[in-house]
């Protein structure tokens, strides 16, 4: 029996409760997983969001990378075989550093003096 609320009504091809997950791949204009708290699927809508186009697919590694969400980011070419592509992907977008609790707490601080331009 699925956790997810969504299963009987969602078509996204990346569900935190698929078996094959670490397989699947995401195409742009694809749906978009609709559980609360799905990693993945934040990355997925802003992607959507930025307005990159179509043509490629992301799978679930890629999509767990912390990288810039740009209008230059391109995902895997289809005709390219997955495992290859993919590979190559990754080597390219290494992912930046998670900031570490204290460092956020900083950057918190920091941003308190500051007004909200209305």
């Amino acid at each position: 029996m699925s956790r997810c609320p969504h299963f009987l009504t969602c078509n996204a091809p990346l569900c935190p409760d698929d078996p094959n997950l670490e397989k699947a791949a995401w195409f742009l204009g694809e749906e978009v997983c609709k559980r609360e708290g799905t990693d993945f699927a934040a990355v997925q809508r802003r992607i959507v969001r930025v307005g990159i186009g179509s043509g490629t697919c992301f799978t679930v590694s890629m999509l767990r990378r912390n990288i810039p969400i740009t209008k230059t980011l391109r995902g895997l070419d289809p005709e390219r075989p997955r495992e290859e592509a993919l590979e190559s992907w990754l080597r390219q977008h290494k992912g930046r550093m998670p900031l570490s609790e204290e460092r956020k707490a900083q950057l918190r601080d920091r941003m308190k003096g500051f007004k909200r331009a209305g």
